[in-house]
C-alpha cells in the first residue's frame, strides 16, 4: 500500500442492524431493560448542587485540607485551584482529529501496539473492550463539558449512536501502591489513591492525543469506567463494587476510558475466581464503616445483575472524617486479592482460576481462612512515608516538611502508638451517627 493510500481517511466501519448484548463474565450481568447513567445524577454533580444536604456541600466546597500534597491531588481539598494537578492535566489533549488518517490494516497489531504504548506511559493494566450503548452514560449525561474541541459535535448523541459511531473502549488502569495503602484512612492513603489517580489520568489523556494524532476520533467521560474494566478483561467486579484485577486486586484506579473508532481487536471477560470468592469472603462488608457493602445476595438494579452499593451512606460518611483523611479505601485494602504481587499471591490466584467450579467454595474457605491467620481482618500496618507516620494521629502530627524547623505547638509522634494507630477511623456502632445527619 502506498503512503498516499495510508494517509486516506478510510470509511466509517459497518455495523449490524442491532448490537447484541455482551457478555460480561460471571461477576455481573446483564438481564434486563437498562436505562442510562445520567452523570448529572451521580454524587458529585448532585452535592455540587446542594441537593445532598449541607453538611456535604460544605465539605466539597468549603474544605482545605491541612496536608499540602492532599492540597494539590484531591479535587475538593485545594486552596488555589490553579494548584490542583488535575486542573493542568485536563487542559491538554482537546485538540481536533488529525484529518490524515492512518489507515489500520491490522487491527489485532493496532490492538497490541496501543497497549504497548500505554504499558510505556505508565499503566498497570490495560483492556479493550467492545462498545455496546449500556456502557455508556445518558445522551448529554458524561462527564465532560464543552471546550471547543471537536468532541463537543458527539455530546448529546444517544448511546447506541456512539456505540455505533465509535465500536471500541479503551481502559488503561494504575495500581495503588500496596505499602502506602496498609495506611488507608490516613494521608498517606490518600496519596496512594490520589497520586495513582492523577497518573491515570495523565495516561488516558495521552493515549488520547496519540489516537487523535493518528487521525482517530478519541473520546472520554462518556463510558462507565467500570463497565469498561469489566467488558475488557482486566478484573471481575467484586462485592464492593470495585474492579478486582488478578495481579493488584482491588487497589487499581479506573479512570475515564476513550471511546474511539481507532479499528482494535476487543479482549474477553476474565474469570479469576471473584464470583466463588465473593459469595463467602464478605471482609469488605464486615468492614466497611457505613454498612454500604451488602452482606446478601446480587440483586437485579436497572436491568443489571450485581452487588448493589449503597453510594449515598459512603458518601455522607466524608464530611464528618475530612480532617483526618479524604478517602476511606477499606474495601480495598482488606480484600484478600488485594496483595503484593509474588509467588505465593500469584500461585492463589492460579488455583482458584483453574480449580473446578465444584470445588471452588471449598477451596475459597481455605484461602480465606490464611488471609484472616496471616493478614488480619482489617489489616493496619504503621507506614512512615516522606515525613508522614499512620502511627500518629491525623491533626496532631508535626509537619511533614522536609527541614521545617518550626515548633508546631509541639505536635509530634503519639506517646501511646499502638493503641492509637486507627483510633480515628469510625467504628460500625457509630454508622448511624455519620449517615442520618442532614442538617
Amino acid at each position: 500500500m502506498s503512503k498516499a493510500e495510508k494517509l486516506e481517511l478510510s470509511s466509517e466501519p459497518e455495523h449490524s442492524a442491532e448490537l447484541p448484548t455482551p457478555y460480561l463474565g460471571r461477576s455481573v450481568k446483564i438481564v434486563g431493560p437498562h436505562v442510562n447513567v445520567d452523570m448529572n445524577q451521580s454524587p458529585h454533580p448532585k452535592n455540587q448542587r446542594g441537593e445532598l444536604g449541607k453538611p456535604l456541600f460544605n465539605w466539597y466546597r468549603n474544605t482545605v485540607s491541612q496536608d499540602p500534597l492532599t492540597r494539590v491531588s484531591a479535587p475538593n481539598h485545594f486552596a488555589d485551584r490553579r494548584n490542583f494537578l488535575a486542573q493542568v492535566i485536563n487542559r491538554s489533549s482537546n485538540g481536533k482529529v488529525n484529518p490524515r488518517r492512518i489507515a489500520v490494516d491490522d487491527p489485532a497489531a493496532m490492538a497490541r501496539h496501543i497497549k504497548a504504548v500505554a504499558h510505556y506511559m505508565g499503566a498497570d493494566a490495560v483492556g479493550i473492550a467492545k462498545a455496546h450503548p449500556t456502557f455508556l452514560y445518558a445522551a448529554g449525561g458524561g462527564r465532560y463539558v464543552q471546550d471547543g474541541s471537536a468532541r463537543d459535535e458527539y455530546q448529546n448523541n444517544s448511546p447506541e449512536e456512539l456505540a455505533r459511531k465509535f465500536p471500541y473502549i479503551l481502559q488503561a488502569t494504575t495500581a495503588w501502591d500496596y505499602n502506602k495503602l496498609q495506611a488507608h484512612r490516613h494521608h498517606i492513603g490518600d496519596a496512594a489513591y490520589h497520586i495513582s489517580q492523577m497518573k491515570g489520568v495523565m495516561i488516558l489523556k495521552a493515549l488520547e492525543g496519540y489516537i487523535k494524532e493518528m487521525g482517530y476520533t478519541a473520546l472520554r467521560g462518556v463510558v462507565t469506567p467500570q463497565a469498561a474494566g469489566v467488558a475488557g478483561g482486566i478484573g471481575e467486579l467484586g462485592r464492593n463494587g470495585l474492579v478486582i484485577n488478578k495481579n493488584f486486586g482491588a487497589r487499581i484506579h479506573m479512570p475515564d476510558p476513550i471511546l474511539t473508532d481507532l479499528p482494535l481487536v476487543a479482549d474477553e471477560p476474565v474469570d479469576i475466581g471473584v464470583e466463588d470468592f465473593c459469595k463467602i469472603c464478605r471482609k469488605c462488608a464486615n468492614t466497611c464503616p457505613t454498612n454500604s457493602i451488602p452482606f446478601g445476595d446480587k440483586v437485579v438494579f436497572n436491568g443489571i445483575e450485581k452487588y448493589k452499593i449503597n453510594w449515598l451512606t459512603c458518601y455522607k460518611l466524608r464530611p464528618y472524617v475530612h480532617e483526618h483523611w479524604g478517602s476511606c479505601l477499606t474495601c480495598a485494602a482488606v480484600c484478600p486479592f488485594t496483595k503484593p504481587n509474588v509467588w505465593w499471591h500469584s500461585l492463589a490466584t492460579w488455583a482458584l482460576h483453574t480449580c473446578p467450579y465444584a470445588a471452588r467454595p471449598a477451596l475459597v474457605r481455605a484461602l480465606k481462612w490464611i488471609d484472616d491467620r496471616f493478614w488480619g481482618v482489617t489489616r493496619n500496618s504503621r507506614v512512615r512515608w516522606l515525613g508522614y507516620d499512620s502511627g500518629v494521629k491525623p491533626g496532631d502530627q508535626a509537619c511533614t516538611v522536609a527541614g521545617c524547623t518550626a515548633s508546631h505547638e509541639g505536635k509530634g509522634p503519639s506517646a501511646n502508638l499502638a493503641g492509637d494507630i486507627g483510633y480515628y477511623a469510625p467504628l460500625k456502632e457509630n454508622t448511624n451517627r455519620f449517615v442520618k445527619r442532614d442538617a
